[in-house]
């Protein structure tokens, strides 16, 4: 598919051959005007946006590449770009731009304080409530965070890590039989079948459903011929 500044500049180009000046000036302007969209802060962000909404992952990396050209690099471009990479199917990746977006909001928050910090001694106390307040507002890594890192190490075959992630989410609600569900994987993908059949049944309680998904859900499968597990499922 091509993009609509490569259409107007062919355009352009082919009337210029066929001698239609007027025609090729305003293909130009065109171009130029799409140009001018293009430096605006938030043109690549929106891109990367709409191509994630379609499932355009290739071209959404690339948009957040050209976004990360121009504009500062956040937990937020990070953070998206990590979930970019582990629709790709690219794992390390993936895990690497969770670590970075760690990287860059820790960066931020020693650069406020210290921030915070210099501009009391300086008697500039307007300019130190401002930092001082940035510090109070950032707030702790959220579960969307724990969850799609405890899917990258569980893909990665790192399943400790992976369980750890999901213990973090379940220490402020220890009743959610989604990250419940992972957990099991997890802790079956580390050897501990039994863990595994206590999480299982606890989530099953919470949500009866779950039972139809685990009988086809080959993640389970060395479970089939285990009698707690067969139980559980209602097999």
């Amino acid at each position: 598919m091509v993009e609509p500044k490569e259409h107007w500049s062919i355009k352009a180009k082919e009337f210029k051959k066929e001698g239609k000046f007027e025609d090729a000036v305003k293909m130009l302007d065109k171009v130029r005007e799409l140009e001018k969209e293009e430096k605006a802060d938030n043109f690549w962000y929106k891109k990367v946006i709409k191509y994630c909404e379609i499932g355009e992952y290739e071209k959404a990396k690339d948009s957040l590449y050209k976004d990360l050209e121009i504009n500062q690099k956040t937990y937020e471009t990070f953070f998206l770009m990590g979930k970019i990479f582990y629709k790709l199917k690219k794992y390390e990746e993936s895990l690497e731009c969770y670590n970075k977006s760690v990287e860059i909001r820790a960066s931020q928050h020693l650069r406020n304080t210290l921030k915070t910090e210099q501009m009391k001694k300086i008697n500039k106390f307007e300019e130190a409530v401002k930092y001082s307040d940035l510090v109070y507002q950032e707030k702790k890594l959220d579960n969307e965070f724990w969850h799609q890192k405890g899917m990258v190490f569980f893909k990665l075959k790192k399943f400790n890590e992976s369980s750890s992630c999901f213990e973090i989410i379940l220490e402020q609600n220890q009743d959610n039989p989604k990250i419940l569900y992972e957990l099991a994987k997890s802790e079956l993908g580390a050897g501990n079948k039994q863990k595994t059949i206590e999480i299982l049944e606890k989530a099953c309680i919470i949500q009866p459903q779950i039972k139809e998904k685990l009988r086809i859900d080959k993640d389970f499968e060395q479970l089939a011929e285990e009698k707690q597990f067969q139980v559980i499922t209602g097999l």
